[in-house]
């Protein structure tokens, strides 16, 4: 649904070049040949520029109803990707620049004179030239690690007329800095424009609480902060902690004669957010995360839905997790508003991700600073983070060299700490990471995340939780790991990208069109060991399920010891992709997405380690351990384990019974036999029961002398 006052269109656009952009803004202009396109969109989504890198200008007609004496009338447009340069009737008004920051321009006098008006804008999104160098902060908008490369360029998000009195509020920033069972308290910070000096009411209205601030502006742009305190607040949890309820905050500046100039509305919930060495607590209650890498749900963000929103919510729901982490790139609207009503927790990156020019820095601070305006008072989001994978990736390392993250950058120490800084101005409720895929450093260990690649650039699936125990802080929160896969019915496999006919030589560079790491997944998973291409896209699908079953269970073992959490790489994908998605970009899922719902329920029964490879005549030492994550201790259950040696070898049978405290990892028992002679396969399973109902089960699968 448009928001009120949005421009009705059509808009039309062309391709700009130099003579052009001389006529393009002129009324006399015959634009009847250009094509429509779609506002708010991006243009390579209308046929006409599929394959356009822009400009693009676009011209669209409107209309105005007269204005009272003390009325004002503004342009806003919510994002334009990235750049815009805006004209109305011919005048020129400003610049725009940022996909998700909105910006007023004021039409007032242009609006008293005339009724019919002609807007037109030129649109600049250039393509990515050096990737360790780039200019614009579209983040994965413009393609990365598992997503195709592709233009968002265009009017991304709402244009509207805005009336106003003579103070409009230009930006609106509502944050819940504390919460507790007693008092709440909500921080504000309003950007006005004032037409002269006088006296103004800043009155918000929150769960019966009516607050009024009396402020002097000057005349021109002023900044005006204020705090409002809310008893006995219902609070605000995570789904399966307690209920989600969710408020409306009413704000209106009026002036000396209390007259209403400019009214918003932000619906927010009360809670608090801790993390201490990436443990972290909702409302005091400490909390495991559980999550996964969330790319633009669509590569077109204006085509998300309330209902897309909602099922793709649902799918991370179901799968057990707890938390997206919406990587380099700033949402669409529908999905806060759905994770603020289930209770899904977000990971807010701001979209920067890999290396960038030094002449961003300036643009990073700011976007940062609008991203809490635009995104704070969702009490969903729990955490800033500025910059995803600031170094080159060495993509024959699982987790980068410690000493080469000791030296400094100029992205990782200057623009990272720039923008933490603008981030911890801007929000002190939150906790802010600088950046990910960076090993945690002395002093703050807090300010990073690692990306450990076991079983994919380099090692086995196995080796994660040996370097866990090893460099413990690395294990704090893992920020991505996984494998690629290729989907079911993925183009790669019937575009020609895999050709049966030339099998097993691939076409590399059709196979990066879709964000494969080619190299890793051709050393990984060589073509040459199948007969076909389907064949091998299974067998990179039986990859990523096993490494990320054995991954998580690892993690999860490890909980608070030293894991306070982990985002796995990712729940799907927005566009075709070849990618360590569960769910490709239809929303079928691949086999891991049902293996990692297994491994992320609440409670889940482990063996540490897992049955894979068995050196003959060794001895098999397998501890069993339950995970709980739920906030009520089970008071009696009861844990059965069968080991299988060979196809008809012997079979031992252990059982222990006993409690479970909440959020806890207990120690159930110790399975220990020799093997002898034996050889083949060796099977364990494992169930947990209350009261003869099964809560739990698991079965591990090795094999003696295997690789």
């Amino acid at each position: 649904m448009e928001p009120p006052g949005a421009l009705p269109g059509p808009w039309r656009a062309i391709e700009a070049d130099e003579m052009r952009r001389r006529d393009f803004p002129l009324e006399d202009l015959d634009d009847g040949d250009w094509p429509e396109v779609t506002v708010p969109g991006a243009w390579r989504s209308t046929p006409a520029f599929a394959d356009a890198d822009g400009p693009l200008l676009y011209r669209t007609r409107f209309s105005t109803q007269p204005l009272g004496l003390d009325r004002r009338t503004f342009l806003e447009f919510a994002g334009v990707t990235f750049q815009g340069d805006v004209w109305l009737d011919g005048s020129y008004l400003g610049p725009t620049e940022g996909s998700f920051t909105p910006h007023l321009l004021e039409v007032t006098e242009l609006a008293r004179a005339r009724s019919d008006h002609l807007l037109a804008v030129e649109a600049t999104c250039p393509p990515v030239g050096n990737p360790d160098e780039k200019r614009t902060l579209t983040g994965t908008t413009q393609g990365g690690r598992g997503i195709a490369p592709w233009n968002p360029g265009g009017i991304g998000r709402p244009v509207r007329l805005r009336e106003t009195g003579p103070v409009p509020l230009l930006h609106v920033r509502v944050v819940c800095t504390h919460a507790t069972e007693s008092v709440a308290t909500l921080t504000f910070r309003a950007v006005v424009h004032a037409d002269r000096p006088r006296a103004a009411v800043f009155h918000t209205r929150v769960l019966g609480v009516d607050h009024r601030h009396r402020q002097s502006l000057a005349g021109g742009e002023n900044r005006v902060e204020w705090s409002v305190r809310i008893p006995r607040p219902p609070l605000w949890w995570p789904a399966k902690m307690g209920d989600q309820p969710l408020h409306d905050v009413e704000l209106e500046v009026a002036t000396e004669d209390g007259r209403v100039s400019d009214r918003v509305v932000r619906r927010t919930g009360f809670r608090s957010v801790r993390m201490h060495d990436h443990v972290w607590s909702i409302n005091g209650e400490r909390i495991f995360l559980r999550g996964a890498l969330v790319p633009p749900l669509d590569r077109d963000l204006s085509r998300v839905t309330h209902d897309s929103a909602v099922a793709d919510v649902a799918l991370a729901s179901d799968a057990g997790l707890n938390l997206l982490r919406l990587v380099g790139h700033v949402s669409a609207t529908e999905l806060y508003t759905e994770a603020d009503r289930v209770g899904m927790l977000v990971w807010q990156d701001l979209p920067l991700t890999g290396g960038y020019h030094r002449g961003v820095r300036g643009q990073a601070a700011r976007q940062a600073r609008d991203m809490v305006d635009l995104l704070g008072h969702h009490p969903s989001v729990i955490v800033w983070c500025g910059h995803d994978a600031p170094d080159p990736v060495d993509r024959t390392r699982a987790v980068p060299r410690q000493m080469d993250q000791q030296l400094p950058t100029w992205n990782r120490t200057v623009l990272d700490r720039t923008v933490r800084r603008s981030l911890d101005q801007a929000d002190p409720s939150r906790p802010v990471i600088s950046h990910s895929g960076v090993l945690p450093n002395p002093p703050r260990v807090d300010d990073a995340t690692g990306h450990l690649w076991f079983g994919w650039y380099s090692g086995r699936r196995g080796d994660l939780a040996g370097y866990v125990d090893r460099v413990r802080r690395a294990g704090r929160f893992v920020s991505a790991f996984g494998a690629q896969s290729v989907p079911v019915g993925s183009p790669a496999l019937s575009d020609g990208t895999l050709d049966p006919g030339s099998w097993p030589i691939i076409d590399s560079d059709r196979l990066a069109g879709f964000g494969a790491e080619v190299d890793v997944l051709v050393r990984r998973v060589p073509p040459a060991s199948w007969s076909g291409p389907e064949e091998w896209a299974a067998d990179t699908r039986q990859h990523q399920d096993r490494l990320l079953r054995i991954q998580i269970e690892a993690l999860r073992r490890r909980k608070y010891q030293p894991t306070g959490g982990f985002t796995l790489d990712r729940l799907l994908d927005g566009a075709p992709a070849i990618s360590g998605s569960l769910v490709d970009h239809l929303r079928n899922p691949k086999p891991a997405y049902a293996t990692v719902t297994a491994a992320c329920a609440p409670t889940i029964v482990v063996a540490d380690p897992p049955l894979e490879s068995i050196a003959p005549r060794s001895t098999v030492a397998v501890q069993v351990v339950v995970v709980h994550d739920g906030r009520l201790p089970v008071e009696r259950c009861r844990v059965d384990a069968r080991l299988r040696i060979g196809t008809d070898g012997p079979v031992i049978e252990r059982s222990w019974g006993g409690a479970l405290e909440a959020d806890s990892v207990t120690l159930i028992g110790t399975l220990e036999v020799s093997l002898g002679d034996a050889t083949g396969a060796v099977t364990l399973e494992l169930d947990l029961t209350i009261d003869g109902a099964t809560l739990a089960t698991n079965r591990y699968e090795g094999r003696i002398g295997a690789d």
